[in-house]
């Protein structure tokens, strides 16, 4: 039976809410104008998620949250001021995709109304993953949200590369959930249990005997997970797919689930597997290299954009790592502030990349763009530089309270790595200023014979755009001085995550 059913009102609401907003547009489509009645979707999604973020908001102000953790539907969910957190970031993540998605579907030609719902159906994935206190819960939350991708991948049926993406994306995704799926059943086989707090209370009670076995079977729930955030070595799907994909559900796949499902990480080391995390340490410390050698050394021979960040994507993950693989409060403090610097430093590039690109991605279509609009081009130059980790931008901080915590740990060698990584992908991301600010503007890039790609628009930035890229820029500029309002409250949020 349910109990403290309060605590899951924000997942009942957006469940009754997605189901019926799908069916309200199968019958909306068919009255009036598709792309008018599609925005008006667009509009109740988008007010639909804010009603979400009131009641979690409501849910942090409430007593008996602070330095506790409150189990739902006998063990299966948990709420702390960790979870509520993690889905405010997550939840204001979505809304801004949306918003960026109501004129950039239409320019991608995307008029199906199931865009909108499989963001919202993808978003409630999101919140019970978090939420997630139960290997059963987990696996279902990762597989609702999985689904949606999929498809979302695939929305542009009348791109090739779309549809290629979808299925690359389905056919390697069904791999790692099938190896989800064995080292769970491994860990059921041994300890009887599914539950976190069980697991954790049978290795706690076993701890001086051999547990090869569960060692091996949270191993395959790490490679797995690590899969789904294309962590290095399990990156190869990562480049093709977020390239083939729609610019907005490239921005999606690029912030959301990978901070959803490195939150969910930093649960499973801490509560389940704590008693033999030193056993897995060897992984992410092996992902967390790979990561930073494969990322900043993939990026630089890229001649398209969102390749380009793609593997620089895989080098935020490399850093991401780092953060985890102290497991200290002040190690997991650094990787919460890196992740929210993260979302919005990529908000802000993708922002810029929808506002700018209409034919190709091509990193020589920004030729001459500072002549066209200097604001632009100065406002896109800021966020490299803060991403590459020039201070006194945001970015480096991030990357400084990572490397410190790093050198606190002993950690020189994989510190001096990371520093060599950055250095390397300040390069191509000072490539990319000089194009727009060192390039004659009448260049033109030939793709095939007979195919030109042409200059960027850089004097069609929307209203939305230009309120995203002003508010991002707002934080990359002033962050490194003001950090506090985030850092206080990030702080309490990574103690009740060990709660």
């Amino acid at each position: 039976m349910l109990t403290n059913i309060y605590w899951i009102l924000p997942e009942i609401f957006l469940a009754c809410m997605s189901t019926f907003l799908l069916g309200y547009g199968v019958v909306l489509v068919k009255f009036g104008q598709k792309v008018q009645q599609l925005k008006k979707l667009h509009w109740l999604t988008i007010i639909t998620l804010i009603l979400t973020l009131i009641l979690l908001s409501q849910q942090l102000n409430q007593d008996t949250i602070t330095d506790s953790t409150i189990l739902v539907g006998n063990g299966f969910l948990y709420v702390n001021e960790y979870s509520i957190i993690i889905k405010l970031i997550l939840i204001s993540s979505s809304i801004t995709i949306l918003l960026l998605s109501l004129d950039a579907t239409i320019l991608d030609k995307i008029f199906d109304y199931e865009f909108s719902q499989l963001i919202l159906l993808s978003t409630l994935g999101i919140m019970l993953l978090i939420s997630s206190r139960d290997l059963i819960m987990l696996y279902l939350a990762i597989e609702l949200l999985s689904l949606s991708f999929y498809v979302l991948a695939a929305i542009k049926r009348d791109s090739q590369h779309s549809v290629e993406a979808g299925l690359k994306y389905f056919l390697l995704g069904a791999l790692s959930s099938g190896l989800l799926l064995f080292g769970m059943a491994l860990i059921y086989t041994f300890t009887g249990e599914t539950n976190f707090d069980a697991i954790n209370q049978y290795l706690w009670y076993n701890s001086s005997a051999e547990n090869t076995e569960l060692t091996i079977g949270a191993t395959f729930i790490f490679i797995a997970l690590l899969f789904k955030i294309a962590a290095a070595p399990f990156h190869q799907w990562v480049i093709d797919v977020l390239e083939g994909s729609p610019t907005i559900v490239t921005a999606y796949f690029s912030t959301v689930p990978k901070i959803a499902i490195f939150g969910t990480i930093i649960i499973l080391i801490n509560i389940p597997f704590i008693s033999i995390y030193q056993d897995l340490q060897i992984l992410f410390i092996a992902c967390a290299v790979l990561s930073l050698i494969i990322g900043s050394v993939g990026a630089l021979n890229q001649a398209k954009v969102k390749r380009l960040l793609a593997y620089s994507g895989i080098t935020h993950i490399g850093f991401l790592l780092i953060a985890l693989l102290p497991n200290t409060i002040f190690s997991l403090h650094a990787a919460l502030i890196y992740f929210f610097l993260y979302i919005i430093m990529t908000f802000n590039t993708f922002a810029f990349v929808l506002s700018v690109f209409r034919n190709g991605n091509f990193i020589t279509q920004l030729s001459g763009l500072s002549r066209y609009n200097p604001i632009l081009a100065f406002t896109f130059a800021f966020t490299l530089l803060s991403i590459a980790g020039i201070p006194p931008l945001a970015g480096f901080l991030s990357k400084y309270l990572v490397l410190l915590q790093a050198v606190n740990s002993g950690m020189y060698a994989i510190a001096f790595i990371a520093v060599i990584s950055s250095c390397i992908a300040t390069f191509y991301y000072l490539r990319i200023i000089k194009w727009m600010f060192f390039k004659d503007t009448n260049y033109f890039h030939m793709k095939d014979i007979g195919d030109c790609i042409y200059p960027v628009n850089s004097n069609q930035v929307t209203f939305i755009q230009s309120i995203i890229l002003g508010s991002t820029s707002w934080i990359i500029l002033t962050f490194l001085f003001f950090p506090t309002w985030f850092t206080t409250f990030s702080l309490n949020c990574i103690l009740s995550s060990l709660l």
